[in-house]
């Protein structure tokens, strides 16, 4: 697989538009490799880049029967080096918390790395550059017993690093859970050894799904409550954050770094059910939260990023980062690399120049292709891109292997 024309076992196009006055361009700029598959791993969960390499956060292959059916823990931490290849891997079973098969916030700490529980808990884990466990347990609020009805139980978190510490979006409730319970959301900075940098603020008593976005003093927070987006912005400087809510169609908010100074912004998927296709879209936003739209403009709806995938987005989760002055996106997307063959997963990079314009009309610079023999992903496929300063390696991981793309960028 080639964006610039080598690989026989796979295919890829530049994608095409007569809309030019967007920005839109092919991808001649973005090239990718043939993929390679990373020793047995599967099921990958999330992954990072620490110093000069990647870590990954794959099934265990411990489990508990739930229902008469295995339930694996994302506990098999592995190092790959910048190429993408294997180096180590460590399965942690249930060790890191005994029974729990939720998933994990992975964040960069000065000496490796943290992960936090992010359902039913927040256990602090840490972590050296070479992934293994380090020190003991800390539990960055009080736990609380199964049998209580009247202690706020962690639910989710959402979190990210800024500076000396890291800011954590929880959701508490009252136990037990029923259909009805009501979750609420605090905000709070917390340093790597577990300690609260601030009170925990709450911005929301009716919250769910948290996902924080932090950087030069600024931290912005997302959660979808009453069935619309809502965001938190913190700016720099300010004693508490302006919350307030955007109509993403009660789609899930990601906030998303755009700058190292403190810019943000937020995207969010077209559909809010797992099972239905929508398009990727985001905006810019100031410092009160506000989307920065075009004049006039007031549905978030016509903020679309996707126009030039040509197919059904099917990624729900998505995968950005800030990279050399845009925003480089990892998605997939159903239909036909092009005109007249079968339908199949695509694979798109896509690359959004940031400027003074709306996001959704920024420079676009896209890559679609396929997997070897336009061969379809699995049913929960898991997209990474792993950005060092000369290249990136796409991590594409499902239920029954994990592949490798190396990339490369012309910007």
């Amino acid at each position: 697989m080639s964006g610039c024309g080598g690989g026989s076992a796979a295919s890829s196009e530049a994608a095409s538009s007569g809309n030019t006055a967007s920005g839109f361009t092919s991808s001649a700029a973005i090239a990718v490799t043939d993929p390679v598959t990373v020793g047995t791993l599967k099921g990958m969960s999330d992954a990072l880049v620490v110093g000069d390499h990647i870590v990954v956060r794959s099934r265990s292959d411990a489990f508990v029967t739930l229902n008469g059916q295995p339930v694996y823990p994302g506990t098999r931490l592995s190092v790959l080096d910048k190429q993408g290849k294997l180096v180590s891997t460590t399965d942690y079973g249930f060790t890191l918390a005994a029974g729990y098969t939720g998933d994990w916030v992975m964040m960069l700490s000065p000496d490796g790395f943290i992960m936090v529980q992010s359902t039913s808990g927040t256990r602090l884990q840490h972590f050296d550059a070479q992934a293994r466990l380090v020190g003991g347990v800390t539990d960055l609020y009080p736990t609380v017993a199964a049998t209580s009805t009247t202690e706020y139980a962690a639910a989710e978190n959402g979190g990210a690093v800024d500076g000396n510490g890291f800011w954590l979006a929880t959701t508490f409730s009252l136990l037990p859970v029923t259909d009805k319970t009501q979750y609420v959301l605090k905000l709070c900075k917390f340093d790597f050894s577990g300690r609260q940098l601030t009170p925990p603020f709450m911005i929301s008593t009716s919250a769910l799904h948290p996902r924080v976005a932090a950087a030069g003093g600024a931290v912005l927070a997302g959660w979808l409550e009453g069935g619309g987006g809502m965001l938190a912005m913190w700016s720099k400087g300010a004693g508490a954050p302006t919350i307030r809510s955007i109509n993403t169609g009660g789609s899930q908010p990601y906030p998303l770094v755009l700058t190292t100074d403190g810019k943000m912004g937020v995207l969010w998927n077209g559909k809010a059910t797992m099972t239905s296709t929508g398009g990727v879209m985001g905006v810019m936003i100031d410092n009160y939260g506000t989307p920065l739209l075009a004049t006039g403009r007031t549905d978030l709806t016509q903020e679309t990023l996707s126009a030039h995938w040509d197919g059904n987005v099917r990624a729900t989760v998505i995968d950005a980062h800030a990279y050399k002055g845009g925003i480089a996106i990892a998605g997939s997307a159903v239909g036909a690399l092009k005109a007249g063959e079968p339908i199949t997963d695509v694979l798109v990079l896509a690359d959004y120049t940031l400027g003074t314009d709306p996001l959704s009309s920024s420079a676009q610079t896209i890559l679609r292709f396929t997997l070897p023999g336009r061969a379809a992903l699995g049913p929960t496929p898991v997209l990474r891109q792993m950005l060092f300063d000369d290249h990136a390696v796409l991590l594409i991981g499902d239920d029954n292997r994990l592949q490798a793309v190396y990339t490369t960028r012309n910007r």
